[in-house]
């Protein structure tokens, strides 16, 4: 009996999609910045840049959710956000050795995605773990890209007055940013070029993802 308590919860008899007994590949910061990514904009879109390999270990999690393909709970975040189930064909459920990730699966996803509301909690979620700047540069914007398109969005009067509320007033300026540029079309069309792993069939796949408008705050102008 006591033998058969211990290996109940090791991940080696379990009935994940896929065992991994040896060393695996654990995530790296800009992985894990384009699952927030992927939270806040409620977009599968950059969930494909993440390694299909990566897992995130959680071992104070119940038996059968203590492992997962981060790219799997990318696209579970998002179903579960959205209500869109076919992204759920992209999960796949895993263990390693000594921790279980089975009930993790496309299954799981698609009863998330069936109870999901599209309107609940998507204005803030990922938006305090997102390094904002971050991703901005690594998509190709400047201080003057940002600046010009919060002026034509009509946040700020000048360029000087966003540099100065950048300066001066950095929340109130970052959260334009996340409301107004993160959320912009022109930035979304801009994941593509993100550094990761995406294979040439998930940009592919990238492709066909659609921008969909967030519902942004009634946020009071700057100035």
């Amino acid at each position: 009996m006591v033998p058969l308590l211990i290996v109940s919860g090791c991940g080696a008899i379990s009935d994940a999609d896929e065992i991994i007994f040896f060393k695996y590949r654990q995530p790296d910061e800009l992985e894990r910045q384009y699952l927030h990514l992927a939270t806040y904009l409620n977009s599968a879109k950059s969930c494909f840049l993440i390694h299909p390999e990566t897992l995130s270990v959680a071992p104070l999690n119940p038996d059968g959710s203590k492992v997962s393909f981060l790219r799997s709970s990318c696209f579970m975040h998002v179903a579960s956000l959205s209500g869109d189930d076919a992204i759920c064909q992209k999960v796949r459920s895993v263990s390693t050795f000594l921790y279980t990730g089975n009930m993790l699966n496309a299954k799981l996803c698609r009863e998330l995605a069936s109870t999901a509301n599209p309107y609940a909690g998507r204005q803030v979620a990922g938006a305090g773990n997102l390094n904002v700047q971050k991703i901005l540069t690594l998509a190709g914007y400047s201080e003057s890209d940002v600046d010009t398109f919060l002026v034509a969005e009509g946040r700020f009067s000048s360029a000087e007055r966003a540099a100065y509320y950048r300066d001066n007033e950095p929340s109130v300026f970052w959260l334009e940013v996340m409301e107004y540029v993160i959320g912009s079309r022109g930035f979304f069309n801009r994941i593509d070029i993100l550094p990761g792993f995406a294979s040439e069939r998930d940009l592919e796949a990238m492709k066909n993802v659609t921008w969909r408008p967030r519902f942004q705050k009634e946020l009071p102008l700057s100035e």
